[in-house]
């Protein structure tokens, strides 16, 4: 074979390729075998005409099948000969294509484009390090208090104020406009409800066993339309008030603390260890940004293409766990189909920039990933799909995911390092990364979320970082009667 090269414009390779006779003679042999089981020609069972006959019968099927053979295959082999790396499909063009001469032909095709990196050593970006104040622990505990709150019954009689809770027996007076008659338990005094607009309002300052009526008004849901309005009857049948603990040891011996001196170390412990997590993101996002306005690139066309594609599919699957269609997300959004596709363009050309960059600087900084940490990605993605972490692994290297893992994993590390330069340039060296026991660190998990996507299983979303802490603490208590929300039902007029 003999393979020659020439750069064009716009990240385009032309390859010329030259292959021995012989490798027509295979084609059109292994054409001829294929088609000659496919096609009846008389006085020939199937597949037992002969090769001359097959010809001169099919002789266009028998060489388009022959080329469609052969040529991906030498291509393929060009390919892997020049060490380019495509990103498309390639145009075929002067394909010379005859019986006892060489194959030729020529291949356009779309490759990874060069990359100027700039001077990223320089970068320069202070690492801010976070703090916690004994205020943001207060904070914390006042949480945990309020998810400890227990409603009981209310002890002496006065006007129901917001704050307070009802269950109270609801019933529609307009059945022609809406049919309505149950019990809501657990009514908040003074909260807003859209199944029955004005309802907590309304509770406010009644007793137990008192009966009233008040009007709910539903919007329109046309311009053109007008308001519906509808008189209810409301009777308070049980009045509750929040109860709290008592103080921060009762909250700590709830949690299965010893002391409150131990559940605020350990709230500081937690909040400290989020903060640094963000701070780093932080940093590193700040970091990324300068390395890839210093980047000089010129993107294909059909990379940004491909990318956003993937981008509106996963999008597309996740409204669908969420049972919406694109037409209710974008009428909620008030958006058009064009905005949404132009904001995955956007997104694409960011997303592909980055992944070319920081490639080439895990090149430059000949940065590599162990063995070890591709396999904590895949035991991570085998625990949440019950499955064993070996057949899981054969399957995403058979999809070609593990090498997708392999190079995010990569990207991260080389990312981690021109951060590191970053702060040490700005004299705020960055403190040592600690990851939690039987925990991924940031990069594992991003590649195993990554990971996540490319094979269709859900992604885990991150609790924010005040309602995390609190809940953690809170799943270990066994309260009694927390605060519910009401039982009913969202429920509109006709």
């Amino acid at each position: 074979m003999k393979v020659t090269t020439e750069k064009l414009e716009g990240s385009k390779v032309a390859i010329d390729v030259e292959c021995p006779s012989e490798v027509v003679k295979e084609a059109l042999t292994r054409a001829y075998r294929k088609i000659v089981r496919q096609v009846t020609i008389p006085g020939f069972r199937r597949g037992k005409a002969p090769r001359s006959l097959v010809q001169r019968y099919y002789g266009a099927e028998l060489f388009d099948e022959a080329v469609e053979e052969a040529l991906p295959e030498q291509y393929m082999k060009a390919v892997e000969e020049t060490g380019i790396v495509p990103v498309d499909h390639p145009e075929f063009s002067d394909v010379h294509f005859v019986e006892g001469e060489p194959l030729r032909f020529r291949a356009v095709v779309y490759v990874k484009p060069e990359v100027e990196l700039g001077d990223y050593s320089s970068i320069s970006v202070p690492f801010e390090a976070p703090s916690v104040s004994e205020q943001d622990i207060d904070e914390q505990v006042e949480m945990l208090k309020q998810r400890m709150a227990e409603l009981r019954p209310m002890e002496e009689e006065k006007p129901l104020e917001p704050g307070h809770y009802a269950t109270c027996q609801v019933k529609s007076l307009e059945p022609s406009k809406m049919e309505f008659e149950e019990d809501i338990n657990y009514l908040e005094v003074g909260r807003r409800y859209t199944f029955i607009p004005g309802i907590g309002e309304a509770v406010a300052g009644m007793g137990k066993g008192e009966v009233k009526r008040f009007t709910a008004t539903y919007p329109s849901k046309q311009e053109d339309e007008e308001d519906v309005t509808i008189e209810f009857e409301l009777e308070v049948k049980e009045v509750y008030e929040r109860h709290l603990p008592e103080d921060v040891e009762e909250i700590a011996k709830n949690v299965g603390k010893a002391s409150a001196e131990e559940l605020r170390s350990d709230i500081r412990e937690q909040l400290m260890e989020m903060r640094m997590r963000m701070a780093r993101e932080q940093h590193s996002e700040k970091v990324e940004e300068e390395l890839l306005e210093q980047a000089h690139c010129e993107i294909p066309e059909v990379m940004i293409t491909q990318r956003a594609r993937t981008l509106m599919e996963r999008f597309m699957n996740r409204l669908a766990e969420a049972r919406m269609n694109l037409e209710d997300y974008l009428a909620a959004q008030e958006m058009s189909l064009d905005n949404l596709q132009a904001d995955f363009n956007k997104q694409a050309e960011k997303d592909v920039l980055r992944e070319l960059v920081l490639d080439v600087v895990a090149q430059t900084e000949d940065v590599q990933v162990l063995e070890e940490s591709v396999d904590r990605v895949v035991e991570g993605l085998a625990a949440e799909m019950n499955q064993d972490p070996k057949a899981v692994k054969t399957t995403l290297e058979i999809r070609g995911v593990l090498d997708d893992i392999r190079s995010q994993l990569r990207r991260i590390e080389a990312l981690k390092l021109v951060a590191s330069r970053a702060a040490d340039n700005a004299g705020t060296p960055l403190p040592p990364e600690e990851v939690p026991e039987n925990e991924d660190d940031s990069g594992e998990a991003e590649a195993k979320t990554e990971a996540n996507a490319e094979t269709g299983e859900a992604q885990a979303t991150q609790a924010g970082e005040t309602g995390a802490v609190a809940g953690a603490f809170a799943a270990e208590t066994e309260p009694g009667t927390e605060v519910p929300e009401t039982q009913a039902e969202d429920t509109q007029p006709e």
